[in-house]
């Protein structure tokens, strides 16, 4: 429900266009979320893990508005988590096949250049600070970069 409510306040105010870049307004609210999950994590890591993944994926094939606005929101969240980056990254990375990365090719394609360019950003300041699967990670970029 955490989750949910902060992907609907992203939503509304304005996360889907902005490529993840949290406003005024919204940035009490998504610290919120983080908080709470934070606190959960240490009791409940699994099923929010579990959650994390499902919202990703369940984003990438569906063409509702709210789930254009998922995937930058996870990443807002792990911007501002490192505790949940690190729980969910190694099975992110394990989740990347050839299908879901075409998924998530098709997912941005429509972006402009300029918002493109600021996910990309935020993905590879993600992937400099994640110590947690930091060699299985390096592993897949260099075999999806190479196959």
């Amino acid at each position: 429900r955490v989750l949910s409510c902060g992907l609907k306040d992203f939503c509304a105010h304005g996360g889907a266009e902005g490529g993840g870049t949290a406003g005024d307004k919204r940035v009490p609210k998504i610290a919120s979320v983080v908080g709470i999950l934070g606190h959960l994590a240490s009791r409940h890591a699994g099923s929010i893990k579990q959650e994390l993944l499902r919202m990703f994926h369940e984003s990438l094939g569906s063409p509702r508005e709210h789930h254009k606005a998922t995937v930058p929101f996870l990443l807002q969240l792990a911007l501002m988590s490192p505790t949940l980056l690190a729980t969910v990254s190694p099975e992110l990375v394990d989740s990347l096949q050839p299908p879901v990365l075409n998924q998530l090719h098709q997912h941005f394609s429509s972006l402009p250049r300029d918002e493109l360019e600021g996910v990309v950003g935020v993905v590879v300041h993600l992937l400099c600070h994640t110590s947690a699967g930091a060699l299985r990670t390096l592993r897949f970029l260099l075999a999806t970069a190479a196959p």
